[in-house]
């Protein structure tokens, strides 16, 4: 039975043993011989053609009696690791000599019609070929260049340069190519096309030349060496024979001939010098040589300009980081300083937003700040939340598919589609985040790359494709890339970061120094004019009192009623210093937190204000027993006690009520609620004379009154400021739902006690 595609997978063709395939190419004949005693211990099958003898009668003798006299000593003379030209039973040859298994290894290839004539050396070969490098204007003309040059010197139908992508498919990123020759530039191809053990090979041997696809391999005697059980290491043979499968692509391609040189790139495998010639075709060792040469020199000349790139790019960054260092921050905080370089920020990587965690806790309570395109501010707290669950390598972490990893944002890969992420401090979730959108392209194949092969009818052996017709993928979710130079720039970020936090540390210890000095003496220039505006008025109350007493009768009425206004403008005088002296002195407040029973909080303040209910007739009603929460207990009994006195004293219709009650957890809300994500809300309600929506935010401004200032008992218009104060400085909310005519409902929340 025929093994299915996703039994018989790709893993296959990564396992194959493409270096031990017991034979070599039948263009050269192979000779192994031991280092100490010269003896051959394999010969290739076809030695007697020019060797004059058969592998039976030169296995064990010494190499000397095998070979032409001192032909060993002027290969190992040659120059560098090129071939040696030398002669053979009266035939010119190239010869390459390396060692294997604890063997050298001799490679003897005759120089075919024309080489001998047209030898070039490879200096001069070289010379042609670079000649025309030194006029390239940018990588893509470099490469372009190269191709030509190639092509121009092996005669090949078509010459490719095939450039690796991160996940190593290959991309034909330039082409010289014949007329009336099929061409491959921009084509795609996937990475099982040239799979992980043929590019060690080719980062370990860099020249690869299959003169002819349909000859037929020359084994090695004996198959496998004495003691291993398996056949000579060829990774450093030119002659190596091809894998079947290798040639069957090639031959599904239409090539009858292959050679290939390998790009490094700081010893890594860039890309390849891929040539594909229609007929059989052989390229000389001093050609192959030639192009080895031209194609290190490529390789130097990209990784020039790629550093001259990284250089300016890396110049660049640093004058982005100098400029956001450099600016005052002056009463700014590092955010509000950011912001304002919000396209530097922008630029430093490369990104279409940015988002700042550098709240005190970082928490839901604490807005990120976004700059640019960005996710919202809900979804950056949680991307946040899952970050600081992990380890991050180096404390940065990038990725260009975000969706892959983390789910939630799967759907934003319109503005959140790679994601690079530097945490600022160890110790809290602090994070600076930049954010790419998908980039969206169209990628040509050469052939569908999700069906790149099919199994070979009877046999386990997987086939390659057979089709190499275009076909085209839309590619989406994915950003461009992270370099290695934007996460630089993000580490640098943190570190300048951290200097700009720590001198505004500074200067806010500075600050707060000089504010602490201010304050006291604010507190005892206010205790000092409360003082000396206090007792001109109670001598003002007590005169007249006097006049009153004294001289009532002889004033009449309209004296009277005087004496009497004027007494109350000093009492509403004497109150409004009050008020203000207490609500300056709210935000130097340390709170005393404790948890705290509400139910006997608010039925001390009924207590206290029995008297006055009682009078205007005003029943409180308490639907259940309130909660215990953390609070100062003193001050937010002021709160109960601001509250429950204005739901009572706004009435004027029967009957006078007046609810206390709270919103518990998982309770549904009404729509005044409805945003409040706090566990616990707690209310006043009345059936009053209501406000209109205009003036909700308006009666919280301190000595603001929407009434004349006798009416409805009337108060010095600062305690709705206070309570919000008070509530605020609890870390909680207090607000209104109210229309004129339909009562009012004041709701306030409390916050978290802090952490120590």
């Amino acid at each position: 039975m025929s093994p299915s595609v996703s039994d018989a997978d790709l893993s296959v063709c990564d396992r194959e043993p493409i270096h031990l395939l017991g034979g070599i190419q039948p263009r050269g004949v192979l000779v192994a011989f031991h280092p100490g005693s010269e003896s051959v211990a394999v010969v290739s099958a076809n030695a007697a053609a020019l060797l004059g003898a058969g592998p039976d009668a030169l296995l064990g003798k010494p190499v000397s009696g095998v070979l032409p006299h001192g032909l060993l000593a002027r290969v190992e003379a040659g120059v560098g690791p090129g071939p040696v030209t030398v002669e053979v039973s009266g035939q010119r040859c190239f010869a390459l000599l390396h060692e294997s298994d604890g063997l050298r290894v001799l490679e003897l290839e005759p120089l075919v019609d024309g080489d001998a004539g047209a030898e070039e050396t490879a200096l001069s070969a070289v010379q042609r070929l670079v000649s025309p490098l030194a006029y390239a204007k940018g990588p893509v003309a470099l490469l372009q260049e190269a191709a030509d040059a190639v092509r121009a010197l092996i005669g090949y139908d078509r010459v490719m340069v095939y450039r690796f992508h991160a996940d190593f498919h290959g991309e034909v990123v330039a082409e010289s190519v014949r007329e009336g020759v099929d061409s491959f530039l921009g084509l795609h191809y996937p990475a099982s096309d040239i799979p992980a053990q043929a590019r060690a090979l080719y980062t370990r041997n860099p020249v690869r030349l299959i003169a002819d696809v349909d000859a037929k391999a020359v084994a090695l005697v004996p198959p496998v060496l004495p003691g291993t059980q398996r056949p000579l290491d060829l990774s450093g043979s030119a002659l190596r024979s091809v894998s079947e499968i290798h040639l069957e692509y090639l031959r599904n391609m239409g090539v009858g001939a292959s050679f290939s040189v390998s790009l490094l790139k700081d010893g890594q495998l860039w890309g390849l010098m891929a040539c594909h010639h229609l007929s059989p075709r052989m390229v000389s060792a001093a050609r192959r040589q030639a192009c080895e040469v031209l194609a290190r020199l490529l390789s130097l000349q990209l990784s020039a300009e790629e550093r001259s790139q990284e250089a300016a790019a890396q110049a660049r960054r640093a004058s982005l980081l100098n400029m956001l260092v450099l600016p005052k921050l002056g009463d700014r905080s590092p955010a509000k300083a950011l912001e304002a370089q919000a396209p530097l920020l922008m630029e430093l990587t490369g990104a279409h937003g940015v988002a700042l965690v550098l709240g005190a806790s970082a928490g839901p309570e604490s807005s990120p700040l976004l700059l640019g395109t960005t996710p919202s501010a809900e979804e950056v707290h949680a991307l946040v939340a899952w970050l600081s669950m992990g380890e991050l390598p180096g404390e940065v972490f990038h990725v260009d598919r975000l969706g892959d990893v983390y789910p939630p944002l799967a759907s934003r890969a319109d503005v959140a589609a790679g994601l690079l992420a530097v945490r600022l401090d160890p110790s809290v979730p602090h994070y600076a985040l930049w954010f790419r959108p998908e980039v969206t392209r169209t990628v040509a194949w050469a052939g569908d790359p999700n069906k790149p092969v099919r199994p070979e009818p009877g046999h386990a052996r997987l086939r390659p494709r057979a089709s190499f017709d275009v076909w085209r993928e839309e590619m989406r979710g994915a950003s461009t890339p992270w370099s290695a130079q934007d996460l630089e720039a993000a580490r640098a970020l943190k570190g300048a970061l951290v200097g700009v936090v720590l001198r505004h540390a500074e200067e806010l210890a500075t600050l707060s120094r000089e504010l602490a000095r201010s304050n006291a003496e604010l507190d005892a220039f206010g205790g000092s004019v409360a003082h000396d505006l206090k007792e001109p008025l109670r001598g003002i109350l007590q005169y007249s009192s006097f006049l009153q007493e004294d001289f009532g009768d002889t004033l009449g009425a309209e004296g009277r009623q005087q004496l009497e206004s004027l007494a109350w403008l000093a009492k509403r005088t004497h109150s409004l210093i009050d008020d203000l002296f207490e609500f300056s002195r709210l935000g130097r407040l340390e709170l005393s937190w404790a948890e705290t029973d509400q139910q006997a909080l608010v039925e001390d303040v009924l207590r206290t204000l029995g008297a006055r209910l009682e009078e205007g007739r005003v029943e409180v009603r308490l639907p259940r027993r309130l909660p215990t929460v953390a609070c100062d207990a003193v001050r937010i009994r002021q709160v109960w006690a601001n509250l429950i006195s204005n739901a009572a004293k706004y009435q004027t219709a029967e009957p006078r009520w007046v609810e206390v009650g709270f919103l518990g957890p998982g309770e549904s809300r009404p729509a005044a609620a409805r945003h409040v994500k706090a566990p616990y809300i707690f209310y006043v309600r009345d059936p009053g004379i209501g406000i209109a929506p205009q003036f909700h935010e308006a009666i919280f401004e301190l000595f603001r009154r929407l009434h004349p200032a006798q009416a409805y008992g009337g108060g010095s218009g600062a305690g709705l400021a206070i309570a919000r104060r008070l509530v605020s400085l609890h870390g909680g909310a207090l607000w209104l739902d109210s229309a004129p005519g339909q009562g009012s409902t004041f709701y306030f929340t409390l916050g978290e006690e802090p952490r120590s």
